[in-house]
């Protein structure tokens, strides 16, 4: 622990994704899964594994027992995460299946582990290893950065930089935190009545037709067959790498970035499997990371709602996607949306008012995130000459069928560049819309739209 530690409370992110585990038995867990050229030595990897110990993803969940007070991070002590090396060589047309499987590992939030880093050698030539941790222990950018600050301790024989104190606050201290707390919810109630009677002042305008979301999309009828209710396994996830020469070649022409074309392709996904029409106007939502230098934050990130019109995308018209896109980062933060100005509500309430709240739930129709280029170091974890393409994804755990179409979920995504590739992750969120025997030929037609020949994993 450095110098200037501090106790560090839990954000209302953080909170979204420690409820979604412990009211709704629902975890959320993050996966990187790095495909190398040549496999990286046990000795490597443990190594890498001890720094991760003494980093940012070190930290365990202590609950609040104070009225309002919020939860804090504390040093875990060495016991958040572990390396596990498989025995056998895992075939490269089985490397998803490989993934899904380590992503079954389940976590524990206050007395851990909250990772797993997990190895094999490829039966073809390298190896593969990923690295899964609970959402709420750190967002994408979170554990990103702490894989690259454990590879730059290994190189540097430094310790990594941890902010976590494990002083343990008192009530009083426990009893002023729930006192600002109070002040924020009444500020965020304001704010919100506030925003309630401008649009109400401004709803005169013309009728512009609402955006399709999770909860006014259309509904595919159930399917026979789909009778997958195992708990424990991953939602249905397709994997693709491409040379990123030809993926931004294919956006570029049609006008856009690769950034732009990723979201098309989302809407497209979303068409095709019948959850809106060319004629909608399809709602995205896309993390914005408000990540600052040092931040101890385990999640800090905004989610962006970006209304893209169907019809653009039917078009291979970027440029339209992209002057939207860029609209709405402009904005940013800018008009909190009624979900953010209630979050602090919601973290001051218990487990069960949570749970009995949100019975009726749904998540996003659509999600896409986009962690940009991964700097060499980090793509061939340490070794840059041996980075070939990296993937990562998001993943629910313990989630039957049935959950999932109640939740109403579409499609997430992911996309990131690895040396010269560049990997996009899709998974289905609707059982019979995009079930396991279905999304794959779904995105190899929507890559194929845009003349694009990937390599599925």
């Amino acid at each position: 622990m450095t110098t200037g530690a501090q106790v560090l409370r839990t954000t209302p992110d953080d909170d979204l994704f420690v409820r979604m585990d412990r009211a709704l038995g629902v975890p959320v867990i993050n996966q990187i899964v790095w495909r190398l050229r040549t496999a990286p030595s046990a000795e490597e990897l443990d190594r890498l594994a001890a720094a991760l110990r003494r980093g940012a993803l070190d930290r365990l969940l202590r609950r609040s027992r104070v009225p309002l007070a919020r939860d804090r991070w504390t040093p875990a002590g060495g016991r958040s995460g572990r390396h596990l090396a498989d025995p056998l060589p895992v075939p490269d047309d089985g490397l998803a299946a490989w993934m899904d499987a380590a992503a079954s590992t389940r976590f524990d939030l206050t007395d851990g582990p909250v990772w797993e880093l997990r190895s094999a050698v490829r039966a073809e030539v390298g190896g593969v290893v990923s690295l899964c941790s609970a959402h709420a222990v750190g967002d994408g950018a979170q554990v990103v950065g702490a894989v690259e600050a454990a590879l730059r301790s290994i190189r540097d024989d430094i310790a990594p930089t941890s902010y976590l104190s494990d002083h343990r606050p008192s009530p009083i201290e426990d009893l002023r935190d729930g006192v600002g707390q109070a002040a924020v919810i009444g500020r965020g109630l304001a704010a919100l009545a506030t925003d309630t009677l401008r649009e109400r002042r401004t709803a005169s305008g013309p009728d512009v037709p609402a955006a399709v979301t999770a909860r006014t999309s259309r509904v595919v009828p159930p399917d026979p067959a789909t009778t997958d209710s195992a708990t424990g396994r991953p939602a249905p996830m397709c994997v693709m790498s491409l040379p990123t020469v030809e993926w931004n070649a294919a956006a570029t022409k049609a006008g856009g970035t690769g950034n732009a074309l990723f979201m098309a392709m989302v809407v497209g996904i979303l068409v095709a499997a019948g959850r809106a029409t060319w004629t909608d106007t399809v709602r995205i939502s896309i993390p914005m990371s408000t990540r600052s230098t040092d931040d101890p934050r385990a999640n800090a990130s905004v989610g962006l709602a970006l209304d893209l019109p169907a019809s653009a995308v039917r078009q291979h018209d970027l440029a339209t996607v992209r002057r939207l896109a860029k609209e709405v980062f402009t904005r940013g933060t800018d008009a909190p949306s009624s979900f953010v100005r209630l979050q602090p509500l919601m973290q001051a309430l218990g487990d069960r008012t949570v749970l009995a709240l949100n019975r009726h739930a749904t998540t996003p129709l659509a999600l896409a995130s986009n962690l940009g280029s991964l700097g060499p170091q980090f793509s061939g974890l340490g070794d840059p000459a041996r980075a070939d393409a990296v993937v990562t994804r998001s993943t629910t755990q313990s989630v039957d069928v049935q959950r999932l179409r109640d939740l109403r979920g579409g499609v997430a995504a992911w996309i990131d560049d690895a040396g010269a590739t560049t990997t996009v992750s899709v998974i289905g969120l609707d059982p019979d819309a995009l079930g396991r025997d279905i999304l794959p030929g779904m995105v190899r037609d929507e890559f194929a739209r845009w003349s694009l020949r990937p390599q599925q994993w």
